[in-house]
């Protein structure tokens, strides 16, 4: 008869009632023998550090530093420089990890395991709105709690070290470009400067802040250059009348001297008032010559006030015989026409200088625009540099008080909060999963025993398999009877 496989729970509760020693005996077999060789598997250990990650200590509103990048994304490089294979071939090799695996296995390999053995969680900062990362953690399984202790703090070592050499490598890089910025700002500053300058010399005269001053220098030529022509209308009309005088002296007496009459006076009064205001455009009211000249005024006038009323022949008879030597009338006046002809020519030319000058100065007016326009580019040109030269120096303070920030550790800094811990357990294997697993191996084997005896018994336990076995019905079932107790049985009697 061929056995049918058990199906259900009830079939394998059945199986494990009628067959419980051969489930019993293969599991305690297999829990002894686990519990023999237990000791024979090989252990590893887990040490574990926390690193906190401790702010800058100096507000950044103070001095703020160059090093801008998350600590998440720092975190990962500084990982993928400590688990470089350069380095950690040098901390196996100081350590002297993996011996076993050394003696069989290529380094590479070595390598990918320790990766595999090493781990870096993030422990985020839940007090801070932006979920900012607030400490990490390092952890390491070895085959001894002073190997994965040894690892852990080294790898902890690197970790900060790192920090610290990324953070000041960094510091130091972002001076060093604003400086050779700086230096550069400075010399197309000083180009641009001296661009200016020679501008300025080319073009002196016609530049847009001298406007205003040659503005007011046109004034001054003009009103120069008008009392000039006055006077020497003046001196011409003063030189006509000396002439015609000279020419009525001619028929006169000419030993007599040179009358001071009204005219003659009121006419040298009004060339000493015109040479006055002259000078006064061109010298102040203490020059010298300013001086001298108000003072002949005021003899002039004073002459002119006291001067003799009548004129003509009765004033002539009326005056003193010149003595022999003494300079005629005639001779006076030939010397006046001989300086009003002198005054008349060095006025002249001096007319001649002041248009000369006035014709420049209008000429730098007429053409200021067109400096001014280039004067501005270069000048615009300049303030731009300027600017862009004291943003640069700004920075450049900026990152010079950063990478001193760096070199005294007054920055973002890793510190050690939990150093490596010593394992007092192992990490694997787990010797509570290691039992119920050899408990659960074991009642596995021998229900496995259970079943296969009980595919090789042919007998038939209840109704059920008789039923199922034979295809016929059952008549009758007896129940399984309890054993009857040993020694001769009693039979007792009912009482009336």
């Amino acid at each position: 008869m061929e056995r049918k496989p058990p199906s259900s729970f009830g079939d394998f509760l059945a199986i494990a009632r009628r067959r419980k020693y051969w489930i019993i005996l293969p599991a305690v077999t297999v829990i002894a023998l686990a519990a023999a060789l237990s000791p024979l598997v090989p252990r590893s250990y887990q040490s574990t550090t926390t690193i906190l990650v401790e702010p800058q200590k100096i507000p950044t509103e103070y001095v703020r530093a160059t090093v801008t990048s998350d600590v998440t994304d720092r975190l990962h490089t500084i990982g993928l420089e400590v688990m470089s294979s350069s380095r950690l071939t040098r901390i196996i090799d100081n350590l002297n990890l993996y011996p076993e695996l050394r003696k069989k296995s290529t380094m590479n390999h070595i390598i990918a395991v320790m990766r595999k053995d090493t781990t870096v969680d993030v422990v985020r900062d839940p007090a801070d709105g932006k979920d900012s990362v607030g400490a990490f953690k390092i952890s390491y399984i070895g085959r001894t709690p002073q190997e994965s202790q040894r690892v852990t703090k080294e790898l902890a070592d690197l970790f900060i070290r790192e920090n610290l050499k990324e953070r000041d490598q960094q510091a130091q890089g972002a001076d060093a470009f604003i400086t050779a910025q700086l230096v550069q700002a400075r010399q197309q500053l000083d180009a641009q400067a001296a661009k200016i300058r020679a501008f300025k010399d080319a073009h002196i005269g016609s530049l847009p802040e001298q406007e205003q001053a040659n503005l007011q220098m046109v004034g001054q030529y003009q009103a120069l250059l008008q009392a000039n022509s006055d006077a020497i209308d003046r001196a011409n009309q003063q030189r006509v009348y000396l002439q015609s005088v000279l020419n009525v002296q001619t028929g006169g007496n000419p030993n007599s001297p040179a009358p001071s009459s009204p005219t003659v006076l009121q006419m040298e009064l009004a060339q000493k008032q015109g040479e006055l205001q002259a000078d006064l455009l061109k010298d102040t009211p203490q020059h010298p010559d300013v001086i001298r000249l108000k003072h002949d005024i005021a003899a002039l006038e004073f002459q002119v006030q006291h001067a003799p009323k009548s004129t003509g022949k009765a004033a002539m008879s009326q005056m003193p015989v010149v003595p022999m030597g003494a300079p005629t009338m005639n001779d006076q006046l030939r010397s006046q026409l001989v300086s009003l002809s002198t005054e008349i020519k060095a006025r002249t030319a001096r007319q001649g200088e002041i248009e000369q000058k006035l014709r420049q100065l209008q000429g730098s007016i007429e053409v200021l625009p067109t400096v001014q326009t280039a004067f501005s580019g270069l000048d615009r040109d300049y303030q731009e540099m300027e600017k862009n030269y004291n943003t640069l120096l700004e920075k450049q303070q900026a990152a010079a008080m950063a990478a001193e920030l760096e070199r005294h550790d007054e920055s973002e800094q890793f510190i050690v909060l939990d150093p490596a811990t010593l394992p007092s357990a192992p990490y694997r294997p787990d010797p509570v999963l290691l039992g119920l697993g050899a408990v659960c191996g074991g009642l596995l084997i021998g229900l496995i025993f259970a079943v296969a005896v009980e595919m090789r018994d042919d007998t038939m336990h209840d109704a059920d398999e008789v039923a199922e076995y034979l295809k016929l019905p059952v008549i009758v079932a007896l129940p399984k009877c309890p054993p009857f107790p040993e020694g001769p049985w009693k039979i007792g009697t009912a009482n009336n």
